[in-house]
């Protein structure tokens, strides 16, 4: 039951920081968040412990906790490591891939559009998530794939704003998404490679506007 409590503090204290419920620079009382989430102090407690050491909460004697702003060197490295990664992920996927996990990627990317049509922004982000795990799933590497939610807050925190920015579109990433998939259906090993690349290379390109309309909420 405890571990459960902690598990659940946990995933929904890192959820409300990359989806921003909790800002850059907020100060964060541990028994707001306790009162918020309907759990014990203790659970709440460790569960901060925990992503203090993510990089996502910064605790400062005399003042208080707070919760950090987004480190982009940090954010590029792990854009860096994806990049490394991922495209060798899809290309086996595109060896092993079923019947049953394209449906059930289809069904992620027909989800997709619905939620960019609605301008639902959480909703979004956690089925662009979910689009890139489904690859790691397919080849067996669900340990990579959470392994990487642990070293990629910072980017995970740069790729949620993003979708706050009004002159993104969020069309290039739906129809990236249809790219990369459709190499994967097909089997086009030299295409694929590229695309992943292209994809994980957007957030260089955006980075700026980014920034620039969320300057508060970086790091100097």
């Amino acid at each position: 039951m405890l571990d459960n409590m902690r598990s659940d503090a946990y995933n929904e204290i890192k959820y409300r920081i990359i989806h921003f419920d909790y800002i850059p620079g907020q100060k964060i009382s541990e028994k707001l968040i306790s009162q918020e989430l309907s759990l014990g102090r203790t659970p709440v407690r460790e569960a901060i412990i925990r992503i203090e050491r993510e990089g996502l909460i910064e605790v400062i004697p005399q003042s208080g906790t707070y919760i950090t702003k987004i480190d982009m060197a940090d954010a590029k490295n792990a854009r860096f490591v994806r990049n490394c990664i991922e495209p060798k992920i899809m290309v086996d996927a595109a060896v092993n891939i079923s019947s049953d996990d394209i449906a059930k990627i289809q069904k992620n990317l027909d989800q997709q559009h619905q939620t960019a049509s609605r301008s639902e922004p959480d909703n979004f982000f956690d089925l662009d998530q979910d689009f890139h795990h489904a690859f790691y799933s397919v080849v067996g590497k669900d340990t990579v794939w959470n392994w990487l939610q642990i070293n990629n807050t910072q980017l995970n925190r740069f790729r949620r704003l993003r979708l706050k920015e009004s002159e993104l579109d969020w069309d290039t990433l739906t129809n990236q998404h249809e790219a990369i998939f459709r190499a994967v259906k097909s089997k086009d090993i030299d295409d694929l490679s590229f695309l992943v690349t292209q994809h994980l290379h957007l957030m260089l390109l955006e980075k700026q506007k980014v920034v620039d309309a969320y300057p508060d909420y970086f790091e100097d």
